[in-house]
């Protein structure tokens, strides 16, 4: 199950306010499919990001990100 994401607070000032589903990850970087269709590849620690999880909405740093990202494909 992908996670939804937003992401805020970035260096690209571009990049603020990004929505989509997180559909891969590397080291690095994670793959977004954004709600217009389009695979952007995001650098992990160049923003935060809001995360949809059930009913919840919270704020995760790119740390965070990574842990959730893994513990939902393991699932």
């Amino acid at each position: 199950m992908p996670l939804r994401v937003e992401l805020v607070d970035c260096r690209n000032s571009n990049m603020n306010g990004l929505r989509g589903l997180v559909i891969g990850q590397t080291e690095g970087t994670i793959r977004l499919l954004t709600e217009t269709g389009r695979v952007l590849i995001i650098p992990v620690k160049s923003c935060r990001y809001y995360v949809w999880l059930n009913n919840c909405i919270i704020l995760v740093t790119p740390r965070g990100l990574r842990r959730l990202v893994r513990r939902v494909n393991a699932q």
